[in-house]
């Protein structure tokens, strides 16, 4: 027992000894770290030069040379991410070296951060801008234009339609639209910018309606809607944003009319016009590897209130956008014509992966009941009268200079076109579903 007793006592000292001899063997000096990663930054040994770095920074050994090797060797291992959080340290304590906002740059710049990287691109000299290339519109963050086309519904459900309704109410179904959209972005200060955008949707539907007096089925309705966005985003500091602004919908629509004529009754159609706002405020964050974001609505949008409120968080697992994800919880709360509350979960999932050094594919879904819904900032609203179910979505991204992108975007939807009573406690007749597509095809220009 006793000579058991000694192995194992020798056992953990010999332990002992070779975690003390090992501890010793990495401790390092501020100068011993500085001649280590110089030449292992002139080698290009990336990997080394992390570890080192790291163990240094364990140790309480932290200086600026280092915080800038450390975020070369993960800028040309393509992880933007982990370069930003040292060059950022760097950052604190010399922010005037060139070669440091050159890095922190592209790197924000390679990580979508756009807004960070303008922030930099303003205290740049002259000299190093035109170096580097850098546009002379310096203020202009980006301008685009897109134009869409909706298929609408196909005969199998038109041919359905107020077949068999008696009840007071409307129902349209869609046939169709074109959407063309215009925008720009820009900076309107020394930490905000104004993202401007305007959008004009030309819609035909079957419309029917039954209101006092007054049935009839017009298969060719049609609506004219111009949009005008206007979003305000606040740099608070690195990583932290807030944006705030409205979206204004001005609606055209021909609605029947009864009027009297040489004693007969005669229905024509009058222009209408409706006019609905759309307000949000958000606040985004980012991390490495992570930006999260908070947004809430309020709208007034087709005769109902809405309420809508959403959750955002994207991923970014390599520290760059070779691969990323972004999902999206919404809640909305809407108060219909008749004075009911309803209450809606959205859900919406994005993937994106880089196919080649100029192409990315991205493919996304939405799933819940999208009625007067606003998503991305109040940037994209759902006023379709008809309720789209789900949406699978596929896009090309493509850069045909540095700083024109091209997009191509097909979209599969599944919708309904419900029933709308004008009162409450009657029968309404079932939704009728059927799907649908659309393509969008977009140009942009960024800085």
């Amino acid at each position: 027992m006793f000579t058991i007793m000694r192995v194992l006592f020798a056992i953990i000292w010999l332990s002992f000894l070779s975690f003390e001899y090992s501890q010793a063997q990495t401790r390092y000096t501020t100068g011993s770290v500085d001649a280590k990663t110089y030449q292992l930054w002139y080698e290009g040994d990336w990997n080394e030069l992390i570890r080192t770095g790291n163990e240094a920074l364990k140790q309480g050994i932290d200086f600026y040379n280092l915080r800038l090797r450390m975020g070369a060797a993960w800028y040309e291992k393509k992880n933007y991410h982990q370069a930003i959080r040292h060059f950022q340290s760097a950052w604190k304590m010399n922010p005037d070296e060139t070669a440091l906002k050159e890095y922190l740059y592209f790197s924000n710049l390679f990580s979508g951060r756009e807004y960070e990287a303008a922030q930099i691109e303003a205290t740049m000299p002259i000299h190093m801008r035109s170096r580097i290339n850098l546009s002379d519109h310096s203020n202009l963050m980006q301008v685009y234009g897109a134009y869409a086309r909706h298929a609408g519904a196909p005969s199998s459900a038109t041919d359905q339609f107020g077949s068999s309704v008696s009840s007071e109410g409307i129902q349209t179904i869609t046939r169709g639209y074109h959407l063309l959209n215009i925008g720009m972005e820009h900076r309107a200060g020394s930490w905000i910018w104004l993202h401007h955008s305007y959008t004009h949707i030309q819609r035909s539907f079957f419309l029917y309606y039954n209101i006092g007096d007054l049935s009839f089925i017009n298969p060719d309705d049609k609506t004219y809607i111009n949009q005008y966005y206007l979003g305000a985003t606040a740099l608070i500091k690195q990583g932290l944003d807030v944006r705030a602004g409205f979206h204004f919908i001005h609606l055209l629509d021909y609605e029947p009319r009864t009027t009297f004529s040489r004693g007969r009754q005669r229905t024509v159609s009058e222009s209408v016009t409706d006019r609905n706002i759309v307000g949000f405020i958000s606040l985004n964050r980012r991390y490495p590897f992570i930006t999260a974001g908070l947004t809430a609505y309020t709208g007034n949008v087709n005769n109902t209130t809405q309420y809508q409120q959403e959750a955002m968080i994207s991923l970014f697992p390599f520290g760059n956008l070779n691969l990323y994800t972004t999902s999206v919880l919404t809640h909305q709360l809407q108060k219909t014509m008749v004075d009911n509350w309803s209450r809606n979960f959205i859900i919406q999932q994005r993937a994106g992966i880089k196919l080649t050094d100029r192409a990315w594919f991205e493919a996304d879904a939405t799933l819940g009941e999208l009625r007067n819904f606003f998503s991305n900032e109040g940037l994209a609203i759902f006023n379709d009268t008809d309720v789209t179910r789900k949406i699978y979505g596929i896009g090309l991204h493509a850069l045909l200079t540095t700083r024109v992108h091209l997009r191509l975007n097909y979209l599969y939807l599944e919708k309904e076109s419900v029933f709308v009573p004008m009162q409450t406690g009657i029968t309404v007749p079932e939704p009728i579903s059927y799907s649908t597509n659309s393509i969008t095809v977009s140009i942009l220009w960024k800085r």
